[in-house]
């Protein structure tokens, strides 16, 4: 007896499992607002220019014909990316003051050191606040950097934490420490703390959301697998809602980051959850698995006998002889978790990247991201009617496929265009946040089809450390703008995304298929699934 076959007779998604579902998921929405805050908003760097030196009403934007003639004087024009022309962000004339500054024209430029800000879209962020431009300009590139390499290390020690100790304390703890940290960061003042807080932050909610992920698949039968793989984007897509509105409703961001983070209180009952009867069984503690499995039974009025999980096809022995790091001993696995880990380190690199880049896109930066969010939410809605009709492989592969397409055609409007349509591009890259969004929802529940019972939180989070290396490449090609100048420079980042996604989707072809397949018990189990 396997235990999809114990979950046929409690319901496959019965009232029980949808109501335990329901708190796993909800914990996604301050994860997402978290990491959306640092991925976007945090460190976005408002339009700035050098401060008139000797003037200490400086704005951004122009007071009066008196104020537009001073900055004229004293701020270089630049090429923009678009063909137009703005100010410099980082040189003014030399020994430019009010004293002289109605003195012939100069051509001799020397960096500034004082910078004013375009607040039409922000009041204040953490960029701004520690003036993260121009010498400093890598900072951002460093701080979004330090974010990721939070998922990495969120992922690669949850992963084993929770297969060795359990599902149940590993999301109370990083529950208890997302809160507290996201509290912190209001009062952090100093850069080192900023971005110790930031990278600590990120790698407990993508731990988080990992187990929370896995223990939602264990809790639910065959058929509904798909629906619960997709249903937990879906609280992802509300919490980047979330903080699209609180953005643009606070745009200062310490009134903001306190705002999405109290209430993430609520969340201590997560210490009232059970623990995973199936990871129970798979580590021999049968007695306790009968409990919450009767429990489940009462709550979902069906009559079930417990000693039926004495015949489940796993034992002590055979669970102390398959440790999570006997995956990385199968040949078959090996082969299958490097094209695996390839298609997330793609679907990390597109999916992370194309959201950083909303910010490099024209327009405004809430009504794109808003765009975004409904072209994110349309792609997890898709899946659910796609992943079971076209299977999980050939939807990896299309959505990989479509996602670099749209990255790499914004080079024709560049090429046959001296000025390119900035609508193009941006609904271009519309198109690839959409087909990545589709791509990260897919290989989530591939790759936990794919992996055994016994090593799934492993194989999940070794996966997801690869997706974290091509979110940790991101920000600096999504950064490219800064150091390479005019429309080539706004499109490049892009074509890479568009390069590695499409590289991906011809390797996912190599997977197994794994629709309507029951979830692998065993590394032994796993190797079967294709053959």
């Amino acid at each position: 007896m396997n235990f999809d076959d114990v979950l046929r007779q409690l319901g496959e998604f019965g009232s029980y499992q949808k109501w335990l579902y329901l708190l796993l998921c909800l914990p996604s929405i301050p994860m997402s607002v978290q990491i959306i805050q640092a991925v976007v908003f945090l460190f976005a760097v408002p339009e700035h220019r050098c401060a008139i030196p000797g003037f200490a009403n400086d704005t951004y934007e122009i007071q009066n014909k008196v104020h537009e003639q001073l900055v004229n004087r004293s701020i270089p024009l630049v090429p923009g990316y678009y063909g137009d022309e703005k100010y410099s962000h980082c040189q003014l004339y030399r020994e430019t003051n009010i004293s002289n500054i109605w003195s012939s024209t100069r051509n001799i430029t020397e960096p500034c050191s004082a910078w004013v800000y375009d607040q039409s879209q922000f009041i204040s962020t953490i960029s701004e606040t520690m003036d993260f431009v121009c010498v400093k300009k890598s900072y951002v590139s460093h701080a979004k950097m330090l974010g990721m390499f939070g998922h990495l290390i969120g992922s690669l020690i949850n992963g084993p934490l929770s297969d060795t100790f359990g599902r149940r304390p590993v999301i109370i703890s990083n529950m208890f420490m997302l809160v507290l940290l996201s509290i912190c960061l209001v009062w952090s003042n100093t850069a080192p703390i900023v971005l110790f807080l930031v990278f600590a932050l990120n790698a407990f909610c993508i731990g988080q959301y990992l187990v929370c992920f896995v223990f939602g698949m264990e809790i639910v039968g065959r058929s509904k697998r798909m629906w619960a793989g997709v249903a937990m984007n879906l609280f992802w897509s509300a919490g980047n809602m979330v903080s699209a509105l609180t953005a643009y409703l606070f745009r200062d961001w310490k009134t903001r980051q306190l705002i999405v983070s109290v209430p993430a209180i609520i969340f201590a009952y997560l210490y009232f959850i059970p623990e995973s009867p199936r990871w129970l069984l798979k580590h021999g503690r049968r007695e306790e698995a009968k409990r919450v499995v009767a429990n489940i039974a009462k709550r979902n009025k069906v009559p079930i006998d417990t000693d039926d999980l004495n015949e489940v096809d796993i034992d002590k022995e055979e669970v102390k002889q398959e440790p999570f790091w006997k995956l990385l001993k199968s040949p078959v696995m090996i082969r299958r978790m490097i094209m695996i880990c390839y298609n997330w380190f793609a679907v990390g690199m597109g999916f992370y990247g194309l959201s950083m880049n909303v910010t490099n896109l024209s327009g405004n930066i809430y009504l794109n991201f808003f765009l975004f969010l409904v072209a994110e939410v349309a792609a997890y809605i898709s899946c659910f009617f796609l992943m079971d009709c076209v299977g999980r492989k050939k939807l990896l592969c299309i959505s990989l496929s479509l996602t670099g397409a749209a990255c790499i055609l914004p080079l024709i409007p560049v090429l046959v265009a001296d000025t390119p349509e900035k609508w193009a591009i941006n609904i271009l890259a519309l198109i690839g946040n959409m087909c990545a969004s589709a791509s990260m929802c897919t290989v989530y529940t591939f790759t936990a089809e794919l992996m055994p019972t016994t090593s799934r939180t492993f194989g999940m989070s070794l996966s997801s450390v690869c997706c974290r290396v091509g979110s940790l490449l991101s920000p600096y090609i999504a950064d490219l703008t800064m150091y390479i100048s005019g429309r080539f420079g706004q499109i490049l980042p892009m074509l890479v995304f568009g390069g590695v996604t499409v590289l991906a989707a011809l390797l996912a072809l190599l997977l197994p298929e794994t629709l309507n397949k029951k979830l692998a018990e065993t590394i032994k189990e796993a190797e079967m699934l294709g053959t």
